[in-house]
């Protein structure tokens, strides 16, 4: 009698199913090529699926290993997202923050990273779920991983501010506070977006609006 177990086949969701085969010359590529090819993985997961909760079997699955060598690269569910986060976010964050011209007077350049971070979280199926829906269901350490990997734009914005403060054209208030009502507005502005009740310019001008005027801006 045949008692080996048949491999573990993921329920169809929809999704493509790739098995790619890890080849590398070296231990080391190995290893690295394994390891983006189960964030690869969980991120195509996180997209079809539309949330996080994702079965890691089904992540070692589509990256072409077995579950256990799944965990000989995370402990679990979180460190796996957040290590996703971690892997992406920051060069996203850096290109955003780039985008926005700095020949622009503080409180536009303020305003136009506003807008461009709202619509990328909206835009972006897998940092959206992550970022709006998830994040608050996960373990503090992923928390506070997911936090400083995106803490340069909280950094650049809360130095946007307070040039702005400097040359009289926003309110002062300690930098700690700024920063947190800025990201509430921006996160506030992504739902507007993911949720359908606004659309991309309505979203983008009430942001705006809000954010310059709730912050003193003068005209």
């Amino acid at each position: 009698m045949n008692c080996s177990r048949a491999p573990h086949t993921p329920p169809d969701r929809g999704y493509p199913v790739r098995v790619p085969r890890i080849r590398a010359a070296t231990i080391d590529e190995h290893k690295s090529l394994t390891r983006s090819a189960l964030l690869g993985a969980a991120r195509d997961l996180i997209d079809t699926e539309g949330s996080a909760d994702i079965p890691l079997g089904d992540v070692a699955f589509l990256a072409g290993v077995g579950r256990t060598t799944l965990y000989d690269y995370f402990t679990d569910r979180d460190d796996l997202i957040a290590s996703l986060v971690e892997e992406e976010l920051p060069n996203v964050i850096e290109s955003i923050i780039s985008a926005v011209s700095t020949d622009l007077p503080p409180v536009e350049q303020l305003a136009e990273l506003a807008v461009r971070t709202v619509e990328f979280v909206a835009d972006d199926r897998v940092f959206g779920v992550i970022l709006h829906r998830e994040v608050g269901r996960m373990g503090p350490d992923a928390q506070e991983r997911i936090r400083q990997a995106h803490s340069s734009l909280a950094t650049e914005l809360t130095a946007l501010h307070m040039r702005g403060v400097r040359e009289g054209l926003l309110r002062p208030m300690p930098p700690r506070v700024a920063g947190r009502l800025i990201g509430d507005t921006l996160m506030a502005g992504a739902r507007l977006l993911i949720d359908g009740a606004a659309s991309r310019r309505e979203a983008a001008e009430h942001v705006r609006a809000f954010l310059l005027g709730g912050l003193g801006y003068v005209p």
